[in-house]
């Protein structure tokens, strides 16, 4: 297929202008009332039917064509970050300390290319195409409520798919089975007590029991964890004391931990909760420790994979991909019903969840035929079968 037939002009042109409109517009998680309505907007020109699910942003749609037929689903995120844009694009973010730094933008847009293609000839679908547009992902909020209130009903099979700078523009990589991890954040208050940095011996220095527990727990996966398993704990954050002669009462830190198996996954969890609690108790302190346990790692079924591997070969160059240890909520959709998240060429100066980052809308007319003709496939195989 040649790379100028792969979307109509018009469908091109309005995903160009829709992408910059939404770029300069990034809204956190759970907060995006404004790219609520501007998909909904787009959905009713489209004359595609919201469905209320009763949710406080994000977008539920349905292209029916034969009502009597199976019913897949696609599915967008479409939240932002809390990073400043640093790109000199003429139309990076006009939100002051919010950007479209992961490319949920991106992916919004090249849904509702699909939807417009789709819903031209939805009279031709032997099924119907559930649209999802998911708030909330970086909070790993998204799928739990929209699976909670029976977005997933009557699914057969889903898709998805996330920009991947790394990879050059017309190219999609897909692998069957873990592609990216699980994610359980930590928050972890040490409390001690505090005194004056000159008669340390009259308290309990929680930032000198912190320090040994950070340490500490980098043995978690060099003499814990199996060496042929993929897991990464990292401590990003460390707060504590506010004086250069002042012992605080309390040091706080929290980062995640990342795997690939249920296995790794507890093993992890339970040598973190009790190095942190045992080492803080070392130093006669305690330790306050939350969770927020994040998704599964994303595994693709195996049919599905094939399926949207097949469909991409006619216009696409198709190359396996790379697990990597960042976490996605797809996930949680696939523990539900079969599915393939792939990664969608958007070659860039920086990765994800940089302030540079810039995804390049030329990957978009791919990342629409690739929605379209999977939804197409994936009906046309529940209707055979």
């Amino acid at each position: 297929m040649a790379e100028q037939t792969l979307v109509p002009t018009d469908v091109e042109a309005q995903m160009q202008a829709l992408f910059r409109k939404l770029h300069q517009h990034p809204e956190l998680a759970d907060e995006e009332h404004w790219t609520t309505q501007q998909i909904k907007s787009v959905l009713a020109d489209l004359h595609i039917t919201v469905q209320d699910y009763g949710l406080n942003t994000g977008v539920v749609a349905e292209i029916v064509g034969d009502a009597q037929g199976p019913t897949v689903a696609l599915r967008a995120d479409i939240d932002a970050l809390p990073l400043q844009e640093e790109t000199d694009l003429p139309y990076k973010s006009q939100i002051d300390g919010v950007a479209h730094s992961c490319g949920h933008d991106f992916h919004t847009t090249a849904l509702l290319g699909a939807a417009a293609m789709l819903q031209a000839e939805h009279d031709q679908l032997p099924g119907k195409v559930r649209l999802l547009f998911e708030p909330g992902e970086e909070r790993h909020t998204g799928a739990k409520a929209m699976i909670k209130v029976g977005v997933l009903q009557d699914v057969k099979a889903i898709f998805g798919m996330h920009n991947m700078p790394q990879i050059p523009v017309g190219t999609v990589g897909v692998k069957v089975g873990k592609l990216m991890a699980s994610n359980d954040n930590f928050q972890v208050t040490i409390k001690g007590r505090g005194s004056h940095a000159a008669m340390p011996h009259t308290g309990r220095d929680p930032l000198v029991a912190t320090s040994a527990i950070v340490l500490m727990l980098q043995t978690i996966v060099s003499r814990n964890i199996d060496p042929a398993e993929r897991v990464v704990l990292t401590v990003g954050q460390i707060t504590g004391g506010h004086a250069n002669n002042v012992i605080p009462d309390d040091c706080f830190f929290r980062g995640t931990i990342r795997c690939f198996s249920s296995e790794s996954r507890a093993l992890a969890k339970q040598r973190f909760n009790e190095l942190v609690s045992q080492t803080a108790l070392a130093y006669g302190q305690t330790a306050d420790i939350e969770w927020d346990q994040g998704p599964a790692p994303v595994n693709n079924d195996a049919e599905v994979t094939e399926l949207v591997s097949q469909q991409a070969k006619q216009f696409m160059t198709v190359a396996p991909a790379k697990p990597t240890n960042a976490d996605d909520d797809f996930a949680s959709f696939e523990e539900h019903v079969p599915g393939c998240y792939a990664f969608m060429g958007s070659k860039g100066n920086a990765t994800l969840h940089h302030s540079d980052f810039i995804a390049d809308p030329a990957g978009l007319k791919y990342a629409a035929k690739l929605h379209e003709t999977v939804a197409k496939a994936l009906l046309k195989r529940e209707v055979e079968r």
